[in-house]
This record gives C-alpha cells, structure tokens and sequence, in this order.
C-alpha cells in the first residue's frame, strides 16, 4: 500500500466485473464512494479545461489564417 493507503495503479486493462471484484473484495462501500467521488472531480476538471481548449481551437485557426493571407 502507498502513503494514501490506495494499492498503486498496475496499468492492466479492467473490465467492470474486475473493478467490481476488486472492491468487494479489497474494500468497503466507503472506499469506492471516495473513489468515484474523487474520479468525478477529475473529470469536471478536466471537462472544464477542455471547453476553453475547444473554443480558442477556431480562434487561433482562423488568426493563424489570416496572418498567412495578410503576409503571403
């Protein structure tokens, strides 16, 4: 176990009925409730990152674009 008391990550692949073994086996409902809890607020982050990401995609494009016609 590391310091947070989490196992450390292996990289293997899971299928649902592997995570769903895992938990049961390895922890309480506790645990998984922290996890998902904790993987939410990653992807609410992340998703809001990628929202500006995707609107300055087109900005940049198109100044990129018309800094090529104004100079060529």
């Amino acid at each position: 176990m590391t310091r947070s008391g989490y196992e450390k990550m292996d990289n293997e692949q899971k299928s649902y009925g592997d995570w769903r073994k895992h938990f049961s086996e390895n922890g309480s409902p506790k645990e998984a409730a922290e996890l998902t809890a904790k993987f939410m607020f990653a992807m609410s982050y992340y998703h809001d990152r990628m929202k500006l990401h995707v609107m300055l995609h087109p900005l940049f494009y198109l100044a990129g674009f018309l800094t090529a016609y104004a100079l060529f």
